[in-house]
């Protein structure tokens, strides 16, 4: 047919354009979406977890924690999980048939699954029967189920597993390590078709102690009765726990619970072989580390995601089990540690206070040596200060001692005249006897009177004598009650030559009738004597009329009184606040020791020594606290001179 006139020249070649456009759009949107599906995230792979037990037992907590971790590890896609429990431990496998197989085909049919896991025995067995029907092709990996039950079992192209072994043979040398006197094995075990197969294998195990252990067997009893007949026995017994997923009676239980409680009346400990037991009150076993299992499994199962498809069969080897013990049990029961095999692995080890509290005990530590160290220190301080005083006090006697020396230099033309007379007056006498003698007429009466008055002239220049040896003498100062009249009048009796030689007059006025105080005789009179020696330095200058000197007693709220007091110029205004200071005299000769040293005494006694003007003269004033009245006997001994 021919064109029409109208139709365009170029209609052709435009037509041609457009098919061409057309197929590069497709062109490009291939391409696009191979780009896409080039660029998007990898497809999660989707794995199946069939249980043949109850996915919450500890024991799968356990292991499929480990098992997921380890898939995490070692994929480098998302895994999907999906679970099913099958819960034939505790309940007839009867039901496990085609229809249960039905009806896991007909849940996952739109479901894509990449891997199948098998846990424990029974899901084994029942996957294995059912395989073409539901996974045929797709890879699966088993664990938690015994050695010798995947022996028996036609594994098959792309089945792989990790098996376990209960070691029973080394959980009963552990015990009898523990027990060595022990002559009896109970074993406790449910009725389960689990509790059935553990049985088994425990039997085996003890056909090696037939002829040393009598064997009990507590089958299918309920928790209550098995508790109660646990709690005769004694430690000549071994229980071994095997597991109790249902009783005789039907009632399931979880293994967990009934090991604590038959654990806590039993009075034997218990015994068994798996490791979540530990902690409820299992005393020891031959334990598999359940991370362990859960790992290898893991392992298999990231190899099976990597390389998709069916491959030969692989069973790992079971984890070896090793031994494991609670120290509380078998504190409980007053089992050594000791006793357990080398190498055993001791749970729950109460740590001692310091473990447990090492830094607040480190503290401590720390602060009882410092404690200790500045203890010390003191202690060194108060010895080397004791020492410091010792040396204090015995430079204090000796000054005292040279002081009174210095004293004794003072009155030496005194005391010298004071014996002199005394041994004048026996020479005197002496002569005159001899006299008498000779010449004959001397009579009984005469000689006996000539000798009466050597033997007290003797007498007087022994006292003075005395008096002298007592104040110059170092000694042991005793402080014993005393009376500070008879104070006084012992200075006076060594001061009266002094003040007849010096042409001064010596005055006593012992007015004060409680005057007791608690004192060393030979220091007060010390600080006496230096008074009395000032006293009549100061009046040196004074008319003799005027040389006098006043000692007095007297009562006082604080104790007695002494005063002494001249009747010279007194104290200059300026040196009246300094008298007492060491060193100081207004004196040119004087070294300013004396009554630095009388206040020393002063002190030491617990008193108070004061020094004013009068009109005329000065005045010292002694006070001292009265003897206790409740114990006048009372004395104190220190080392002075």
């Amino acid at each position: 047919m021919a064109l029409p006139r109208f139709a365009p020249r170029h209609a052709a070649p435009a037509f041609a354009r457009c098919v061409a456009c057309g197929l590069l759009a497709v062109l490009l949107g291939w391409a696009g979406a191979a780009v896409a599906q080039d660029g998007a995230a990898p497809r999660p792979a989707q794995v199946l977890v069939i249980n043949g037990a109850d996915a919450y037992l500890p024991a799968f907590v356990a292991i499929d924690a480990a098992m997921r971790a380890s898939v995490q590890r070692g994929v480098d896609r998302p895994v999907v999980w999906l679970y099913e429990t099958l819960d034939a431990l505790r309940f007839a496998e009867g039901g496990l048939g085609p229809e249960m197989a039905e009806v896991l085909a007909r849940k996952y049919r739109d479901t894509r699954i990449d891997a199948v896991v098998l846990v424990a025995e029974p899901a084994l067995r029942f996957y294995l029967r059912h395989r073409e029907r539901l996974w045929p092709l797709v890879p699966v990996v088993f664990h938690s189920v015994p050695s010798s039950t995947v022996r028996g079992l036609e594994i098959g192209a792309g089945v792989s597993g990790v098996p376990f072994d209960a070691d029973y043979e080394q959980t009963l040398r552990i015990a009898r390590s523990l027990q060595p006197r022990a002559r009896r094995v109970v074993v406790v075990s449910g009725v389960s078709s689990f509790d059935e197969a553990e049985l088994r294998r425990a039997r085996r195990a003890l056909e090696t102690d037939a002829d040393r252990l009598a064997v009990e067997y507590l089958v299918g009893a309920t928790p209550a009765e098995m508790a109660e007949r646990l709690s005769r026995e004694t430690l000549d017994t071994i229980v071994l726990y095997l597991s109790v997923f249902r009783d005789a009676g039907g009632q399931v239980h979880t293994p967990r619970e009934v090991l604590a409680r038959i654990s806590a009346a039993s009075g034997a400990p218990v015994y068994g072989v798996h490791d979540t037991f530990m902690g409820q009150g299992l005393a020891a076993g031959a334990l598999e580390p359940y991370p362990v299992r859960g790992e290898r499994a893991g392992e298999l199962l990231a190899e099976a995601l990597r390389s998709p498809g069916v491959a030969a069969a692989r069973v790992m080897a079971a984890p070896a089990s090793h031994c494991v013990a609670d120290n509380r049990q078998l504190e409980r029961h007053r089992l050594s540690a000791r006793a357990l095999p080398e190498g055993c692995e001791l749970r729950h080890v109460e740590p001692s206070v310091l473990q447990r509290y090492w830094w607040q005990s480190l503290l401590v530590v720390l602060a009882l040596v410092l404690q200790s160290a500045l203890i010390a220190a003191l202690l060194l301080q108060r010895r080397r200060r004791r020492q410091a005083e010792l040396g204090l006090q015995a430079q204090r006697a000796q000054l005292l001692h040279a002081s009174r020396l210095a004293v004794a230099g003072e009155l030496t033309a005194a005391i010298a005249h004071e014996i002199n007379q005394p041994l004048g007056a026996i020479l005197s006498n002496a002569d005159a006897a001899e006299m008498l003698l000779q010449s004959g007429r001397i009579s009984r009466e005469e000689l006996l009177q000539i000798l009466a008055d050597i033997r007290r002239d003797d007498l007087r220049a022994s006292a003075v004598i005395k008096r002298l040896r007592a104040l110059l003498a170092r000694h042991d100062v005793e402080r014993q009650p005393l009376h500070a009249n008879q104070v006084a009048e012992d200075a006076g009796a060594i001061l009266r030559p002094e003040a007849r030689r010096r042409g001064a007059t010596l005055e006593l006025a012992l007015q004060a009738r409680h005057d007791e105080v608690l004192g060393d005789p030979v220091q007060l009179q010390q600080v006496l004597i230096n008074l009395v020696l000032n006293a009549f330095d100061a009046m040196g200058a004074s008319p003799p009329e005027h040389r006098r000197v006043r000692v007095e007693t007297t009562e006082a709220a604080a104790g007695v009184q002494i005063g002494v007091r001249d009747f010279g110029p007194g104290i200059a205004a300026a040196d009246l606040p300094r008298v007492f200071d060491p060193f100081f005299s207004s004196k040119a000769s004087g070294m300013g020791l004396g009554l630095s040293i009388a206040r020393s005494i002063v002190e030491a006694h617990g008193g108070t020594i004061t020094a004013a003007n009068r009109e005329p003269g000065a005045e010292f004033r002694v006070t001292l606290p009265l003897a206790p009245t409740h114990d006048p006997s009372e004395t104190l001994a220190s080392r002075s001179a």
